[in-house]
């Protein structure tokens, strides 16, 4: 665990460990990208975008995150990291195939047990983006296509999230207060700044961050093409006695994995 992560642990004590084999990966919606093109629809949700770019600002000085995020017609999900904390920046691509393999480079020799976390906190992450999204402006993103001033307090109710690797909570009350944007048809921009409760429920420990990004819902290619070749990507089973691991040392691409777990479930 490097510095940046241990202090994510301690700056969220309700944050924990899940030891579960699946993945319940809320970061996108299942539902494939569509091709948006010009105005949303009404019925598009925030849970809807084909790509995101969100940073976030943690407590204390210069510790910080940027997450690039992609997701394919095919489920798959490409989260490009670079995580900064004082005299230390890691960077580093995760991509969750088939629910069941993170793929993961650039990250230099971070444990392996790490890597198939490592897309716990942007899930994390863009989980509570999309809650405080839903409650501030729930008719969607087609409903928020001028400029909007955000100010909402919460007295009671927690936010729960849960990325299936790691669950926290922020407990009430809580408040955001930003902005949400339209760039353009199918861009919508968000600037919030988030205060919770870091304590048990009823403690007076006042935590703040600042989350920031651009949600995206015109389709797009995915990053990262189906012949591309797996020898720099460092192989991490959610399920260690997956059905498909014993058969996977022969494979060489990214389709051709795509297609053993599809044989294999």
């Amino acid at each position: 665990m490097n510095r940046f992560t241990a202090y994510i642990y301690t700056c969220f004590p309700n944050l924990r460990l899940n030891r579960g084999l699946a993945l319940v990966f809320l970061l996108f919606s299942a539902i494939p990208a569509s091709g948006v093109q010009a105005e949303l629809p009404p019925a598009t949700r925030w849970a809807d975008p084909s790509s995101v770019r969100l940073d976030v600002e943690f407590p204390g000085e210069g510790y910080h995150a940027t997450w690039n995020m992609a997701r394919c017609d095919c489920g798959d999900l490409l989260i490009e990291s670079e995580l900064s904390a004082p005299g230390e920046v890691e960077s580093g691509e995760s991509m969750l195939v088939g629910g069941r393999v993170v793929l993961s480079r650039g990250f230099g020799d971070t444990d392996a047990e790490l890597l198939g976390n490592s897309l716990d906190a942007p899930a994390l992450m863009m989980q509570l983006v999309l809650s405080l999204l839903e409650r501030v402006a729930p008719d969607g993103p087609s409903a928020s296509a001028g400029n909007s001033e955000i100010a909402f307090e919460e007295p009671l109710n927690p936010i729960h999230l849960d990325s299936g690797g790691a669950a926290g909570s922020f407990w009430a009350p809580w408040s955001v207060k930003g902005t949400i944007k339209a760039p353009t048809e199918s861009q919508r921009e968000f600037d919030f700044h988030f205060r919770f409760s870091t304590g048990n429920p009823g403690e007076e420990l006042i935590g703040s961050m600042r989350l920031w990004g651009t949600a995206d819902y015109a389709k797009k290619s995915f990053p990262v093409e189906p012949l591309s070749a797996l020898d720099d990507w460092v192989v991490s089973w959610r399920d260690e006695e997956d059905p498909a691991k014993a058969a996977a040392d022969d494979v060489q691409t990214l389709q051709a994995l795509r297609k053993l777990l599809q044989q294999t479930k």
